[in-house]
């Protein structure tokens, strides 16, 4: 009855222009009015009939919960329990989310919906309303829910992050600690090909230079021999750094004992000689 009459109101868009063109007519040749003025009249009567339809609710405006403030039972579940009118479509919508979901009430309006929070947020605001018989939302209702795993589950992930963290921090310096020890062997082997004796090999505080320490008399060394050498040692540096996971030093030095610098690393990735 309801759709029929929906479809019936429509019938307000056409008859009203045509009653007005009617009156409009009417005046013009001074004819009497009473049939375009009925007409007229049964257009607005169906023009509000047609607007009381589509928002206005209509019937299925019973609406009740058993209760507005629920909590979660130790898994983060909560069931929401409540009574509307019989085999009536019940709506429940997240305020601060994009859950939406339609449940049907059963022949003695009872309908209940299920909600798995599981910690994701503490206080969880839905809204529950009743469609109508012609699909309006008519009485809607405030529900709050209380997830009491929020706390725990939080501490959990809180946990676990931390271990993460720890384990992260364990095995970075662990392939640092492995870095230098490779590097030192890198300037022991170097300094026995170049020199006849290891070089030493020094990290500043946070390990963004490394300086390799080779004799005072290399100041000596042609240029390219102290780019050969550069060369040598810095791109091994960076190869062992990426063999280990770490970051390699930034810059790297050559200098002699008395700390003459016979080479070093640019921001570019060159050697600059001195």
């Amino acid at each position: 009855m309801i759709d029929f009459l929906g479809y019936l109101s429509l019938a307000s868009f056409i008859i009203i222009p045509i009653a007005i063109i009617w009156i409009i007519v009417n005046l013009i040749i001074k004819h009497k009015q009473r049939a375009s003025l009925t007409t007229l009249l049964v257009g607005i009567v169906l023009l509000i009939m047609g607007i009381i339809l589509t928002y206005l609710p209509i019937g299925n405006t019973k609406l009740e919960l058993d209760s507005t403030h629920i909590n979660t039972d130790s898994n983060g579940l909560a069931t929401l329990t409540g009574k509307a009118s019989p085999n009536s479509t019940v709506e429940i919508s997240s305020d601060d989310s994009t859950f939406d979901d339609y449940i049907k009430a059963n022949k003695s309006g009872k309908f209940d919906e299920y909600f798995d929070l599981n910690g994701g947020r503490k206080k969880h605001v839905y809204s529950v309303s009743v469609l109508t018989k012609n699909n309006v939302n008519g009485p809607s209702k405030k529900i709050t829910i209380t997830d009491t795993t929020y706390n725990r589950v939080q501490k959990a992930k809180e946990e676990s992050i931390n271990k993460e963290n720890r384990e992260n921090t364990n095995k970075s310096e662990k392939n640092n600690f492995g870095f230098k020890k490779s590097v030192k062997e890198l300037a022991r082997n170097t300094g026995k090909n170049f020199f006849n004796a290891p070089l030493k090999v020094k990290f500043n505080n946070e390990d963004s230079e490394v300086t390799f320490y080779i004799p005072d008399d290399s100041t000596a060394l042609s240029k390219e021999d102290k780019n050969k050498i550069a060369t040598y040692l810095f791109n091994r540096t960076d190869k062992l750094a990426a063999m280990s996971s770490v970051k390699s030093p930034i810059t790297k030095f050559i200098q002699t004992y008395d700390y003459n610098t016979i080479a070093r690393s640019t921001i570019t990735g060159n050697v600059k000689v001195y």
